[in-house]
């Protein structure tokens, strides 16, 4: 046993890479975030963001002078000796600090041979990839919903204004209170890129195939897009991004992309059921624990299936998502060891392939598994670069056709 303990205590690093990589290539918010450390230095860390200038010319002595600046000829005499107003310019102040979440694999049995400890090991690697996957993709999410400086509802009885909420460097802003009565259409979406270009001075994400907001929706929500008359077969192009693991390229999660959208499907997107008295979303879970049995019916286990709750809510929230709008970061002594190095964004802190020996049901050090511990900081830098959009989910009919009759049969 404890050459096979031995085994699988030096394959913790081999398991991490591979993590690393399904999240990369599976994940869509982590493509969404910037990565990066966070040093040691306190509990709860305050970050200062600094604030776009306000040019003298804009000044509130000459508030209109963005629309027409006054420039004065070089060489007349009233250039001469002629200074000069300081710009003024302020800071926003944020605090953030380090969370962590813990979790255990299966347990594998180590009593079995060699070949059949890999293939069930092989099975629990699996088990704990997803699961990591889920827990990573579902944390940057809900953080994006709650701490978003920018909100909107899809309600046709009201004006964009009146449907949208919150400003620049404003953090954890809530929805109007007003539920949704229609989906995203891409008319809506574009106003929305729109004011983040225009009036949030947001900077759109950049590939080699031009500027894009990133668009996360569930799989119905974006073919709803798609059907709009002015999308259909106008998706042409798709950019991507990249991580580095050790000295290998791999790909990132992909986008299809269309005029300055580049979308990602969400599958298991935020669904709610409306507001609670706090004006806070009821959101439902996608899933559910059930009991499951074991081959030959000896003992039981437990399984998620999708929840008929969220499968059935009447409202769904997408995302709008320029870039440099929050930071993840995980603890310095997380990005890696040795030559084995990683982006931070993709470190899952500690695993480690442990069993415990007792005097109960592990006497003899049958039964060994993998602990993680997730430990990450979201630092707000431009929240309102995030928008989450709130509609209603439509009847989507997937049903068939019937078959038109003929004399003949066929």
């Amino acid at each position: 046993m404890a050459q096979i303990q031995n085994f699988a205590s030096k394959d913790v690093n081999r398991i991490i890479g591979q993590i690393a990589k399904v999240l990369a290539r599976k994940s869509p918010y982590i493509n969404s975030i910037d990565g990066g450390t966070l040093p040691n230095v306190s509990d709860v860390v305050r970050s200062v963001v600094e604030e776009m200038a306000v040019p003298v010319a804009a000044s509130v002595n000459n508030a209109g002078a963005l629309a027409a600046p006054l420039f004065q000829d070089d060489a007349s005499v009233s250039m001469c000796g002629l200074g000069a107003n300081s710009d003024l310019v302020g800071a926003t102040e944020y605090q953030f600090q380090l969370q962590t979440l813990r979790g255990a694999g299966p347990r594998v049995c180590v009593k079995q041979a060699r070949t059949a400890f890999k293939g069930s090991y092989l099975q629990a690697q699996v088990s704990l990839e997803k699961t990591i996957l889920q827990i990573i993709n579902a944390d940057i999410r809900y953080q994006f919903l709650i701490q978003s400086g920018v909100k909107y509802v899809v309600n046709s009885t009201r004006s964009f204004g009146n449907n949208i909420t919150g400003d620049m460097q404003q953090i954890n802003t809530k929805f109007a209170q007003v539920l949704p009565d229609g989906p995203l259409n891409f008319k809506t979406l574009y106003r929305i890129g729109t004011f983040l270009r225009e009036e949030m001075l947001a900077e759109p994400f950049a590939s080699k195939s031009g500027e894009f907001f990133q668009v996360m929706l569930g799989a119905d929500a974006i073919e709803s897009i798609r059907n709009d008359a002015d999308v259909k077969e106008d998706l042409l192009y798709l950019t991507a991004g990249s991580f580095k693991l050790g000295e290998d390229s791999i790909a990132g999660y992909q986008f299809q992309g269309y005029r300055g959208f580049a979308f990602g499907i969400d599958q298991q997107p935020l669904r709610a059921t409306g507001f609670d008295g706090s004006g806070n979303l009821v959101l439902v879970n996608p899933i559910i624990q059930v009991a499951t049995t074991y081959l030959g019916g000896s003992g039981s286990g437990f399984a998620q299936r999708r929840n008929p709750a969220w499968v059935n809510a009447p409202y769904e929230v997408g995302f709008v998502i320029a870039g440099d709008s929050f930071k993840r970061l995980v603890p310095e002594s997380y990005v890696g060891e040795g030559t084995f190095r990683f982006a931070p964004q993709l470190a899952m802190g500690e695993l480690e392939w442990t069993y415990f020996r007792d005097n109960d049901c592990n006497l003899y050090g049958d039964f060994g598994q993998h602990i993680y511990q997730i430990q990450r900081a979201v630092q707000p830098i431009r929240p309102q670069n995030v928008v989450p959009v709130l509609f209603k989910r439509c009847p989507f009919d997937g049903n068939p056709l019937p078959c038109s009759t003929s004399s003949t049969g066929l």
